[in-house]
């Protein structure tokens, strides 16, 4: 969203709205509350999550585990993992959105270089480059972001990042609803460093004391990943722009869930012959829920599903589903500290008939309330209910949302 296309002729004289713990409408203060900060769009699936994410490049597609083999031309079946898949797609996002609210913060902790009170404007020079960030009152209590940078002396400055954010019925400081675009691109020809260099992330947020949603598309993203994870070399299939969707949303107290539309590389039925640095990635759908009950304990379950990328005949698909049990909230699932009481991974043919299965535990173990487990001996219990976006609303429902 271009934030030029967001401004409106504001009279300087703004009605505020009634009530809130915070100020609104125009005024210096009102303008702090509206900035963006990390800590309030950052998926929080572990309480961790707000906290600004380290320097080193975010945890990159795990290993899987191989378990048992197929035909000499169909790979292997794997653990599902689907919980560090979780992980993965979790902390990859929040690190991609801190590339830039990590600059915008950084920026309004110095004194603005300009102010209004219908617009503030902060910037600074480091290492030859000077980024600036400008909110702006667009509306009655909506107030429109732009982050630019360039080499020093530049006019006009590269606009990495903007957005909007709508007050209207919030109270907390930086709590409302809005979008907000980061092109990576543009921010990695002004940081030749950055090493997310292509692509865009679109992100929408609700964010309140009692809900926060956060639905980021990463659309042709050359994602920032760690070598490391895998030996020293990023396969090529994820070294590639890739896109991918994901919807979280959490109720403190109650529950939330995680939908998932994501290209991974997968050990899982892959062609024995190929090289692992020359995987194609999977088109991968993952729907996560979990929710507390009355005595403060969790109950979640992730169902997930691959096919494409180096599956090979007669394997259509890779099937899996996991489930945990634990003490409280935004503990790390598939841990100590949340078990996996259940799982299970099979590969199908076109028909929908297993190939193989394998599972470890009890599927009665899983929560009754998040319908049948499917079965590792056929497709009768299935997951079914995929989402048709994993951007889109609504949130995947979970029991007692």
């Amino acid at each position: 969203m271009n934030l030029r296309s967001l401004l409106l002729a504001v009279p300087l004289a703004i009605v505020t709205a009634c009530g809130g713990s915070t100020p609104s409408g125009a005024g210096s203060a009102a303008l702090d509350a509206a900035a963006p900060t990390y800590a309030t769009l950052a998926m929080d699936q572990l309480a961790t999550d707000t906290t600004p994410p380290a320097a080193t490049p975010a945890m990159a597609a795990p290993a899987e585990q191989s378990l048992a083999p197929l035909a000499a031309s169909t790979g292997t079946v794997c653990h599902p993992l689907l919980f560090s898949r979780e992980r993965e797609v979790v902390e990859r996002v929040n690190r991609h959105v801190y590339k830039v609210l990590g600059k915008v913060e950084k920026l309004l902790a110095t004194q603005p270089v300009s102010a209004t009170d219908t617009s503030k404007t902060w910037s600074k020079t480091e290492g030859g480059v000077t980024f600036a960030f400008t909110i702006t009152l667009v509306g009655p209590n909506v107030y429109g972001w732009q982050l630019a940078a360039g080499p020093a002396g530049t006019t006009p400055l590269t606009v990495l990042m903007t957005g909007q954010i709508d007050r209207n019925g919030f109270t907390g400081a930086h709590e409302g609803k809005g979008t907000m675009a980061i092109d990576f691109a543009k921010l990695h020809a002004v940081l030749p460093a950055e090493k997310a260099a292509s692509g865009t992330l679109d992100v929408r947020f609700d964010v309140s004391a009692t809900a926060r949603k956060i639905a980021a598309r990463g659309t042709n993203v050359a994602w920032d990943l760690d070598p490391g994870k895998f030996g020293g070399v990023v396969p090529t299939g994820l070294a590639q722009p890739r896109s991918g969707a994901y919807l979280f949303f959490r109720e403190p107290g109650k529950g939330g869930s995680l939908k998932i539309q994501d290209e991974m590389i997968f050990l899982c039925g892959m062609n024995p012959a190929a090289g692992v640095s020359a995987l194609t990635p999977a088109t991968a759908q993952v729907v996560s829920r979990w929710f507390r009950l009355a005595d403060g304990t969790v109950h979640g379950r992730a169902d997930g599903k691959i096919s494409g990328g180096v599956l090979v005949a007669p394997v259509a698909s890779i099937v899996g589903v996991t489930c945990f049990s634990a003490t409280a909230e935004q503990l790390a699932p598939g841990t100590a500290a949340e078990p996996e009481a259940y799982w299970m991974m099979k590969a199908e043919g076109v028909a929908g008939a297993t190939l193989v299965g394998l599972d470890a535990g009890t599927a009665s173990s899983c929560d009754a309330s998040f319908g049948a487990v499917p079965s590792k001996d056929g497709a009768a219990t299935d997951f079914t209910a995929w989402p048709a976006s994993s951007f889109d609303d609504p949130p995947f429902p979970f029991p007692g949302m």
